[in-house]
């Protein structure tokens, strides 16, 4: 029987939230194919340029269109780019490489005010991407065309396939082609689906776990709805106690603290390709209720 890390994850019953990437900075680059492992690195477009687009908290992605039909054709004409950031996108055309220099700036490109909708495709670099991504995208794709790209590598292969909602930084895991679209639908129309919830990207996972249990005890409500504050650290991840406030809005408590336990699960082989065993995160919530007076400091934090 092939190993399929997704399939394992699933038999384990890995936990997704907590799990989503730690960026908050998004520049997403046409580009139809193929890619390398390695992608955005590895392509036609020059490493200092990536280097010079990149800073710690920005992601670059390649996106495509689902299908491959006339890919080839795309690779000489004008594509686009699209900048996510601070809860904004902005758009542009790129033909040469430095023409991407235009998003760095925000009088670069136009804004964009639609959602973007990214499905990990990237085959080559995990298979359970390709194989549980692609019908997802396809799915997404036949109700949200304009908004639906593939992408390379979002992280968490193991919870293929991986849905990343822009502006809102909304990330899900594990769904399946009859999911996605009452899941991504429930998104868009303010009532988050947490059963497939990865979290938010950019914040840390005991802020995205808090963030989850909020959403799922006072829900359904949006993302927006909730803004999560790490207050204090005792431990490191292998073995720490995170104490998170959540200021809400709408629906939801105007404030609840949430307290959550760090550990390291089990080894197990996480991708497809990894030849080596590692311990994941887990996160355990350990109480939820009202905060107690303001006078709380946040820590430095161990991101």
């Amino acid at each position: 029987m092939t190993f399929r890390c997704s399939d394992e994850a699933a038999a384990r019953r890995d936990p997704v939230i907590g799990t989503a990437p730690p960026q908050h900075d998004w520049l997403l680059v046409e580009h139809p194919g193929p890619w390398p492992i390695t992608a955005p690195f590895g392509a036609d477009l020059p490493t200092t340029l990536l280097r010079d687009l990149g800073h710690p908290e920005l992601r670059t992605l390649f996106v495509r269109r689902h299908g491959r039909e006339g890919a080839a054709d795309r690779l000489t004409g004008p594509r686009r780019w699209f900048r996510s950031r601070a809860g904004a996108v902005r758009t542009g055309l790129w033909q040469h490489p430095d023409d991407l220099l235009a998003s760095l700036g925000d009088a670069g490109g136009e804004a964009y005010a639609e959602p973007l909708l990214l499905v990990c495709t990237h085959g080559v670099h995990d298979l359970c991407c390709a194989v549980k991504g692609r019908p997802v995208a396809a799915a997404l794709a036949g109700r949200w065309p304009e908004a639906t790209w593939e992408c390379s590598h979002l992280g968490g292969d193991r919870f293929a396939p991986n849905v990343l909602v822009l502006p809102d930084l909304g990330c899900y895991g594990g769904l399946d082609a009859d999911d996605a679209v009452p899941t991504v639908e429930a998104h868009f129309d303010r009532r988050i689906d947490t059963t497939w919830l990865r979290g938010v990207a950019g914040l840390h996972p005991a802020e995205q776990v808090a963030l989850g249990v909020v959403l799922e005890r006072w829900g359904p409500a949006a993302i927006s709805d909730a803004t999560a504050h790490l207050v204090e650290q005792d431990g490191t991840f292998d073995a720490g106690r995170w104490t998170i406030d959540v200021v809400g809005t709408g629906p939801l408590p105007a404030s609840t603290r949430v307290v959550v336990a760090s550990s390291r699960r089990p080894e197990a082989l996480l991708t497809c390709r990894t030849q080596r065993a590692t311990r994941a995160l887990q996160w355990d919530v350990l109480e939820v209720s009202a905060p107690p007076v303001r006078g709380s400091h946040a820590p430095s934090g161990d991101r």
